[in-house]
């Protein structure tokens, strides 16, 4: 759901990287439309491929598409560790860093 073929000769895939303090999460392509960082965290939503996302709903892999930052994300990592996530949206990327935090263990 997170590929990136819009001007592009060839498919790149999402880079899930783990390192000692972080885990970061790397999803190609620019955010669709108007989206920026501040409108998805407020909740406002824009698919990249309707399509895509109408199927996965249909086999009930996704419920509230566009959601997963705001929902899941940022209020987990609140409870875990009170870190919130760094975002950043380039041209070409989505990235996601999620912080251990400093009182979690290994």
């Amino acid at each position: 759901m997170h590929f990136n073929t819009f001007g592009k000769t060839r498919l790149e895939e999402v880079e899930v990287v783990r390192y000692a303090d972080c885990l970061e999460i790397k999803s190609p392509g620019a955010l669709p439309n108007s989206m920026t960082m501040e409108k998805m965290l407020a909740g406002h939503r824009s698919a990249r491929n309707p399509l895509i996302v109408e199927v996965l709903r249909d086999y009930g892999y996704v419920d509230a598409r566009g959601m997963g930052v705001r929902t899941k994300i940022v209020p987990l990592l609140k409870q875990h560790n009170d870190t919130p996530p760094d975002l950043e949206a380039t041209e070409d990327y989505l990235l996601v860093r999620m912080h251990r935090g400093l009182n979690v263990g290994a």
